[in-house]
């Protein structure tokens, strides 16, 4: 019980850097530029791709294991990674929401669909 009020302390705390836009923006950048914080960054980001393949395979029929599958899972989080960081670089950074939307709409996330069934 002790250690997962600590954990609980650690992620409110987490939780009130991220509410704050210029500490979010400044933990992004420190992230994206100390190199083994990047390395755990980037597995991170692996393991996110990871639980996303099933969704896809699901979403549109093909197998978890297909390139049609692993390449938008790839796509899709290294886009959402990618607003992240020129949001955090950005001198008079816009909406981190709105950034978000047009990388996703770059990508045509909206063509992913799953197969007719008849």
């Amino acid at each position: 019980m002790r250690g997962s009020r600590a954990w609980a302390r650690e992620d409110s705390a987490a939780a009130r850097r991220l509410a704050d836009p210029e500490k979010a923006r400044r933990l992004i950048r420190v992230m994206g530029s100390v190199p083994a914080i990047r390395m755990r960054w980037l597995a991170a980001g692996r393991d996110m791709q990871d639980q996303l393949v099933p969704v896809l395979a699901a979403r549109t029929g093909a197998a978890e294991d297909s390139m049609e599958v692993r390449l938008p899972a790839c796509a899709l989080i290294d886009a959402l990674s990618v607003a992240m960081e020129h949001w955090a670089w950005q001198d008079e950074p816009g909406d981190v929401a709105e950034l978000t939307r047009q990388a996703l709409a770059y990508l045509r996330v909206d063509e992913l669909q799953a197969p007719a069934r008849g």
